[in-house]
């Protein structure tokens, strides 16, 4: 079973726009002997062709990396390194985005709320060591709340002191 996150595509017209004008200033530099310029304009030409893909599976958490629809890299955890997992509900409303930890670094999916549940059932099942936080929406927003309301009575507290 795979689980994919949920990547924001370039659009083809900007991916269009961005080769047609990197390709015009690789001949105005040609024309104009800026001989230093043109390695940087061509990786801007490749990049518009770059993709890549995230995959939760039974094996771990993948990203895949992509160049003219050809497979060339993954960063790949297992799921004996991966530490923790959390839910996040408000940065990627109305899809949820799940946050992914190993060690101190973190890596986030957006995917649909249930994508979500079943890569944490997942997670579960494929290590049981795993800190989930798996808040629902409401749980969420009330420790948000709950967070705001201590920040401004800081703020007041601060202000009375001054």
């Amino acid at each position: 079973m795979k689980i994919y996150g949920i990547l924001k595509k370039r659009a083809k017209w900007l991916t269009t726009v961005i080769f047609i004008a990197a390709a015009y200033m690789v001949i105005l530099e040609i024309r104009t002997h800026q001989w230093g310029y043109i390695p940087l304009t061509i990786l801007v030409m490749v990049a518009c062709f770059f993709d890549k893909e995230q995959i939760i599976s039974e094996e771990g958490v993948d990203i895949e990396y992509h160049l003219f629809n050809k497979y060339i890299k993954h960063n790949y955890w297992r799921w004996d390194e991966i530490t923790t997992l959390h839910t996040d509900y408000s940065k990627a409303a109305p899809k949820v985005m799940l946050h992914i930890g190993k060690d101190i670094t973190t890596r986030s999916f957006v995917m649909e709320k249930d994508d979500c549940q079943e890569a944490i059932k997942l997670a579960r099942r494929m290590n049981s060591g795993i800190y989930i936080e798996n808040l629902t929406e409401e749980e969420q927003r009330e420790r948000e709340e709950a967070i705001r309301m201590r920040q401004r009575a800081r703020k007041q507290k601060n202000k009375r002191k001054k």
